[in-house]
């Protein structure tokens, strides 16, 4: 469990120094590790580490059990029951993908991981999608920055965005969807990468 901790204090790490140059606020932390070690049965956590231990990037994949409302349904003012009923969807699971982090900074200072960099993105999206395209009518649901929204398009993850964007945690964002048959292709064209993990 301890990994979990530093798992999402990596993720905070990461935003504030990229946004604020500034440490993340400890309550802010706490809460968001709590929440992490609460959803623990229910998630994939995917990190990159250097053979010494230090972690580089993180993504997770969580199953959405419906009993708790995400953040950025409260951010974007978006009720997943509602956008699944008007759209008259039934997908089998609905999963939440978040905690996405790359430290850059670090990477740049590695001669060996700045060398690969450009692996990093599509192996840790590859990882986050696999349990999502176990069926081909999952719903994919995530809050992306619009910047990371555009690499992932010109990489052919072509996720529908669900409302205007908004500053969050520092950066510009909204909210996506996608299903496991429009992330099927992005899956199939880099699960190689998986070799490397």
């Amino acid at each position: 469990m301890c990994d979990i901790a530093n798992f999402t204090q990596f993720v905070f790490d990461v935003y504030y120094e990229h946004h604020w140059q500034s440490q993340p606020p400890k309550e802010e932390v706490d809460a968001c590790i709590k929440e992490d070690l609460a959803r623990f049965p229910y998630t994939h956590y995917y990190a990159l580490k250097t053979k010494e231990g230090q972690i580089f990037g993180t993504i997770n994949t969580a199953l959405w059990q419906g009993t708790y409302e995400l953040a950025f349904e409260r951010e974007y003012n978006l009720n997943i029951r509602e956008l699944i009923k008007t759209r008259e969807l039934n997908p089998p699971q609905v999963w939440h993908v978040g905690r996405f982090a790359i430290d850059r900074k670090f990477i740049n200072q590695n001669e060996s991981l700045k060398a690969t960099q450009g692996l990093f993105f599509k192996l840790l999206m590859t990882c986050a999608f696999m349990p999502v395209c176990a069926d081909p009518n999952n719903l994919m649901i995530a809050e992306s920055e619009v910047q990371l929204w555009k690499i992932g398009k010109r990489l052919g993850i072509f996720s529908e965005t669900l409302s205007e964007s908004r500053m969050v945690l520092g950066s510009e964002s909204f909210p996506v969807l996608d299903t496991g048959s429009g992330l099927q292709p992005f899956v199939d064209n880099h699960k190689h990468l998986l070799s490397y993990a």
